[in-house]
């Protein structure tokens, strides 16, 4: 269990750590010539058989709060330290607030000096304690006298924190990958790169491949120390020193996280539940800038309320923070804001989307995920999440936001009875709706066979639409697959249909295109012109006209230009010309290189490659164009 120390300066935390373990953490040279806490100090304590108890020592005076924030960040309980000569001082205060807002609600309260104060003086100040503490998560806190000095009180306050620790729940769960906040980073001689930190979840033995976030360096651990032991393994909740390999000391910093390297996620928006303290006075606004405290890290950014209104002072709200450096977060995580000089506490919250995205969700939307993440349980979360209407929530994220392992996505989904579809975003969809929406797809495909018995099929985006409900285009390939696979959707050249059907064209229409075919569907690809067809056909161009855009409809022929069409098969045989040129330069090929390539002629040879960067072939660098490696999707495709 790790408890970390809270008050105001001079109200001895320190002494009373070292009365209780005989450990002195005022290591700089700095706290010792001047007696007081400047950054953050250690000491474990094992009294009896029981589990080890380790002190956060953090320094009181608001100067260093940044200091103090990053020593309460991985505590499971608290310390708060009150002077009876001093009594109840700023510090006191805000480090209250501090503790509530990072939802440390477990502590004991140490009533120190008391062999300082008078019997009156002690009981003015204990009145002050139970109206500070009244409203706060440390209301039943045992509030205990003592005196570091001369030994008063020790064995109470250590009872004290022995129940405490019975309390506490240890153990690590192993659905979560390994996550450590950085406190401190030196180097040993002979060992090389060392850091401390809090396990906040997971396990980790040596040998152990970690990544350094949001750095992305890879690193391998040496060897571990806990409680100033060699261990071989750590669990969360312990505070530990990892020796690692791969990394120089200059290149860590206090704030950086060590985790699992499928689980590195960088990111410089975060999703929030943002709660402003009720004894500010002035309300947060939209786009303010303030000092974000969460893990160990300090980071500069800004706010973005909802409807882009201000926050009153006790409210609580769904934000964005857009942060001026990346960091890594998880869902649930809190974390505190002061105001951009560093000088004032303005409020905290916790983390809901860690990976939030610039486009803005609905106001509902966000709430719903809001209410989903604060669900106890990942299966819990991710059954509100998949019930979402228009939402689809992806493995990768998922898995990112809950800091959970790949084997815990699978196992959580397969007990939920969702089923996780996609090539590349993994989406993860209940199996219930999925089949629901298979059956629209086909329901929808087969109703505009009755409503258009002329064309070749449904349009993939007529589709989409169908559906009665917003679905991803990812989404929307499964269904797909899904109706392929099972023999009861048909699709090629961006149409659906069900299997057996077939286009009604008329006894004209099948005539027209017999002789287009004889006509173009020999020799090298080259376009068909609406007025040179008409002139051939002996008809009239807006029957040809008419034509060829059902043919186009139908998948038959692309539309290169207003005038301009080609058969399927010729634009599929030029693409493969352009693919061809692209393998043999490394930097791209030019219109003329086309051109002598394909035989095709000059004027259109520039239609013709533009078209190829409308509907996604190529890409064009100036001069050059470079074909994209979806290329034959695209073209197989046939989407216009």
């Amino acid at each position: 269990m790790l408890v970390a120390t809270a008050g105001h300066i001079d109200h001895g935390k320190t002494s009373l750590i070292r009365a209780l373990t005989g450990a002195e953490t005022d290591r700089l040279p700095e706290e010792q010539a001047r007696g007081i806490s400047i950054d953050l100090g250690f000491a474990y304590w094992r009294p009896d058989a029981g589990a080890m108890i380790g002190f956060i020592d953090v320094p009181g005076h608001e100067r260093f709060v940044r200091n103090m924030l990053a020593g309460v960040s991985g505590a499971h309980a608290a310390l708060l330290v009150v002077a009876a000569d001093d009594g109840v001082m700023p510090q006191t205060v805000e480090h209250l607030r501090i503790l509530g807002l990072m939802g440390i609600g477990h502590g004991v309260v140490a009533l120190t000096k008391c062999d300082r104060a008078s019997p009156a003086r002690i009981a003015q100040v204990r009145a002050q304690l139970a109206g500070l503490l009244g409203t706060s998560p440390l209301a039943a806190a045992p509030i205990c006298e003592v005196s570091a000095r001369s030994g008063e009180g020790i064995e109470e306050i250590a009872a004290a924190l022995l129940a405490l620790r019975g309390d506490w729940q240890t153990g690590a769960d192993q659905t979560r990958g390994f996550r450590l906040a950085i406190d401190r980073a030196f180097t040993i001689p002979g060992a090389g790169t060392v850091v401390t930190g809090t396990a906040i979840a997971g396990t980790l033995a040596t040998g152990a491949e970690l990544t350094v976030s949001p750095l992305g360096r890879e690193v391998r651990v040496r060897g571990l120390q806990s409680g100033g032991a060699k261990v071989e393994a750590v669990a969360a909740g312990q505070r530990c020193a990892l020796n690692l390999a791969g990394i120089e000391v200059g290149e860590l910093h206090r704030g950086d996280w060590l985790v699992e390297p499928g689980l590195h996620a960088p990111t410089t928006r975060i999703e929030a539940r943002l709660h402003q303290l009720a004894e500010q006075t002035v309300p947060l606004r939209h786009e303010q800038r303030v000092h974000l405290h969460i893990g160990t890290a300090d980071l500069g950014a800004r706010i973005l309320t909802p409807r882009q209104r201000a926050v009153q002072p006790g409210e609580e709200v769904v934000a964005q923070l857009v942060l001026d450096a990346p960091t890594s977060a998880v869902t649930g995580q809190r974390f505190v804001l002061r105001d951009q000089s560093g000088r004032q506490l303005l409020g905290g919250g916790v983390v809901l989307d860690p990976l939030a995205v610039e486009r803005r969700r609905t106001l509902a939307m966000r709430e719903a995920i809001a209410g989903a993440f604060a669900l106890p349980t990942p299966a819990e979360a991710l059954a509100a999440l998949a019930a979402i209407p228009g939402f689809e929530p992806d493995s990768s994220w998922f898995a990112h936001c809950g800091n959970l392992t790949d084997a815990a996505i699978a196992e959580v989904a397969a007990q939920g009875g969702f089923v996780t579809i996609g090539r590349q975003a993994k989406i993860i969809i209940d199996r219930t709706r999925f089949a629901r929406l298979g059956e629209a797809l086909i329901a929808a495909i087969g109703q505009h066979h009755l409503t258009h018995p002329e064309l070749g099929g449904m349009p993939r985006r007529g589709a989409r639409l169908a559906l009665g409900e917003p679905v991803s285009a990812e989404l929307l390939d499964a269904l797909i697959r899904s109706g392929e696979e099972t023999g009861r959707i048909a699709a090629g050249a961006g149409l659906l249909r069900l299997p057996g059907h077939a286009p009604r064209f008329s006894e004209a229409e099948r005539s027209m295109w017999q002789s287009l075919l004889e006509s173009y569907g020999e020799g090298a690809p080259r376009p068909i012109l609406v007025a040179e067809l008409a002139r051939e056909l002996q008809c009239s161009e807006a029957a040809v006209r008419a034509m060829l855009f059902r043919r186009r409809i139908n998948g038959d022929v692309w539309q290169v230009s207003e005038a301009r069409f080609m058969l399927r098969e010729h634009v599929a045989a030029l693409v493969a010309a352009a693919a061809t040129l692209d393998a043999a330069s490394a930097s791209g090929f030019t219109a003329a290189q086309f051109r002598d390539a394909t035989g095709v002629g000059r004027n259109f040879t520039i239609q013709l490659l533009e078209f190829f960067d409308r509907i996604g072939v190529t890409r064009r660098h100036g001069d050059l164009r470079r074909i994209r490696a979806d290329y034959e999707v695209v073209v197989a495709s046939g989407e216009m």
